[in-house]
């Protein structure tokens, strides 16, 4: 087995943290995370090369029934939905495996950065950091709620079509479909592949249907973990803008200023104690523009393939639900078109999020007392205004992520959607 580095091995309060832990435990069962006291490391690790080998197999084997039915558009959209969720998820994992120690340190960064805001004692800052780890919470809930109610549904969706499958052909339902103008059709497999063509019994339904229930258990925990773990990182640098935001602000509340004098208060401020807290304001403003940048890094491949591959996945389950007479089908696919939705939404947005908070620094900076400062104080003010005015937005590569771009994906998936449609028809 590979030897663990110590990089890649994270200190158990880590796990503790109030707006990380929650999302940082899918990671660890699947095996990508490892605490310092854990035991058995080396076995979680191969815990996780199994589950995520086990993907990149079936994830083949789609590629594959993909090949094999090209031409006929129906099965082909059937088919791209999830082959090109299971691809990005695949990417993303190795491209974790390359990056393991990065990954690591940004989730530390965070991690002090709560703690740091959690021992500093203000209770305004508290509350600001408690009303993110409350937001991040319901959003987890509904995440994983859409994103379970989808995948379970077509697992039990396809057991219920081959039991009804079976009885009709069992009382001779099929024969009479056979005479008519209607071809019998076999029930759908989940996740649309590995489900061989046959006439009129299988042998192997049952087999390929487990083998299947496991890798779509595999997805079910990977998929959501994943993305609520990248957007935690990302409520983090909007909870560190916001606290910020909140310091410069009202920054005469961070310190006791003597008394007094009736008109004559400007000579009274603390000049020196003003300074060094507008000296901490920039090296934490510093501080979020690297680590903005480094998530940034570590999200623009796996962004900027979502990019790309997302209108054709958001196209096809639009024309498989346009398509499909059963009630049931149509909701999983809604559902589906929901869950990766969600998806895209969740890094343009908060990614937007950070953009619009960081552009509310250099106003908050002028909303304080800075009228009573002396001028060297007011110098270190108006660097980091000057700083504050530069832009703080995550790219993948070329791409912007903000909430144009993601209007412009559902844009493109409808374009993309009647176009195909008119074809077929």
């Amino acid at each position: 087995m590979m030897e663990l580095k110590d990089e890649w091995i994270l200190p158990d309060e880590v796990f503790e943290n109030s707006l990380l832990k929650r999302t940082l435990l899918g990671l660890r069962y699947y095996g990508l995370l490892l605490g310092r006291s854990q035991s058995h490391k080396k076995l979680h690790c191969f815990r996780g090369v199994v589950f995520t080998v086990s993907m990149v197999l079936f994830n083949c084997t789609q590629y594959v029934d993909l090949w094999q039915v090209w031409g006929s558009v129906s099965d082909m959209t059937a088919n791209a939905a999830t082959t090109l969720l299971f691809t990005t998820t695949i990417f993303r994992i190795i491209f974790y495996y390359f990056h393991r120690a990065r990954f690591n340190n940004i989730i530390q960064v965070a991690h002090e950065g709560i703690e740091r805001i959690r021992k500093d004692g203000w209770s305004d800052e508290q509350r600001i950091v408690n009303e993110n780890i409350r937001y991040l919470k319901r959003l987890a809930v509904a995440f994983w709620t859409c994103a379970l109610v989808t995948a379970n549904t077509m697992c039990v969706y396809s057991l219920v079509q081959y039991f009804m499958y079976a009885a009709g052909a069992g009382s001779g339902e099929m024969v009479a479909k056979s005479n008519s103008t209607h071809t019998p059709q076999h029930p759908a497999p989940i996740l649309r592949s590995w489900y061989p063509a046959m006439d009129a019994k299988d042998n192997h339904f049952f087999e390929i249907y487990f083998i299947q229930l496991y890798i779509m258990y595999v997805g079910q925990l990977i998929v959501p973990s994943w993305h609520m773990f990248m957007v935690a990182l990302m409520i983090y640098g909007r909870t560190e803008c916001c606290v910020l935001n909140h310091r410069l602000s009202f920054i005469d509340r961070y310190h006791v200023e003597p008394p007094t004098k009736a008109g004559n208060s400007i000579d009274h401020v603390n000049n020196d104690e003003r300074r060094a807290l507008i000296i901490d304001c920039i090296k934490r403003q510093a501080s979020i523009v690297t680590f903005t940048r480094e998530l940034e890094q570590l999200t623009r491949a796996a962004v900027f393939l979502d990019f790309v591959v997302f209108s054709v996945l958001l196209c096809a389950l639009l024309f498989e639900a346009s398509m499909t007479t059963s009630g049931v089908q149509v909701f999983i696919d809604i559902c589906y078109i929901a869950t990766m939705t969600t998806i895209l939404f969740l890094y343009y947005w908060h990614a937007n999020e950070i953009y619009a908070c960081a552009e509310q620094l250099s106003m908050a900076a002028y909303n304080s007392d800075w009228y009573r400062y002396d001028r060297s104080t007011n110098r270190m003010l108006q660097i980091f205004i000057l700083y504050s005015n530069r832009p703080l937005k995550m790219h993948a590569f070329f791409i912007s992520m903000s909430l144009d771009t993601f209007l412009a994906i559902l844009r493109a998936s409808y374009s993309y959607f009647t176009i195909l449609k008119q074809l077929t028809d």
